[in-house]
């Protein structure tokens, strides 16, 4: 006959494992998906310097032609003809071009460079999400090893294997930064888990009674 004293720790183990490992898997979703953004960044650097490079040219060119007409001159500015055919500039506009506009764009280029906060921004949100993650595990550990006795790798190897990869991850992170878990909140967690895990199995002696 079924012996509900150990079904129920059972049926009870696992649905705190999976719930744990669900929230957990969330965190390193969050996480994965903040690598991906990071890996984009430099494209999206490449994208930004050429959009600043032609505001910058053409900003440059309308201020050369105005200067030129005020001046009272005719046909255009030095540098600043009409391209050729195959887009490109002419000879004597590639002779005229002003050298000053290669510093400029470089020195431009340098302060997007500087002014950029994503790498920072993503550092920190990965900081904060690893140390929110570890605080949830370490949680889970604390009920697994006072209530269960058992190390938390061992239950989710045993019931959710594939979740291990994400712990690993987790772990490596934590190490990264030298994470340390916010401790009142994973106490709070941890019993918490408790709590849900004694309410149960106070039904499985009731049924096994």
């Amino acid at each position: 006959m079924t012996d509900w004293a150990f079904l129920g720790r059972w049926q009870t183990t696992t649905q705190i494992v999976l719930a744990v490992c669900v929230e957990l898997s969330q965190y390193m979703s969050r996480l994965n998906m903040i690598d991906a953004i990071r890996e984009t960044l430099p494209y999206v650097h490449v994208v930004y310097h050429n959009e600043m490079d032609s505001a910058y040219l053409s900003g440059h060119e309308a201020g050369s032609r105005y200067a030129w007409k005020r001046a009272g001159m005719g046909g255009d500015p030095p540098g600043w003809g009409p391209l050729l055919e195959d887009d490109e500039i002419s000879e004597t506009d590639a002779e005229d071009f002003d050298l000053a506009i290669e510093g400029a764009l470089e020195a431009t280029g340098e302060r997007l460079t500087e002014a950029d906060i994503m790498p920072e921004l993503l550092t920190r949100l990965e900081e904060k999400t690893t140390q929110e993650a570890w605080t949830l595990f370490e949680a889970f550990t604390l009920f697994c090893r006072e209530d269960l006795e058992v190390e938390p790798e061992k239950l989710i190897k045993a019931l959710f294997e594939h979740v291990m990869s994400r712990v690993e991850d987790l772990k490596a992170r934590r190490e990264k930064f030298d994470t340390e878990a916010d401790k009142e909140l994973a106490s709070e967690y941890a019993a918490a888990i408790s709590e849900t895990w004694q309410r149960y199995l106070q039904e499985a002696r009731r049924l096994s009674g």
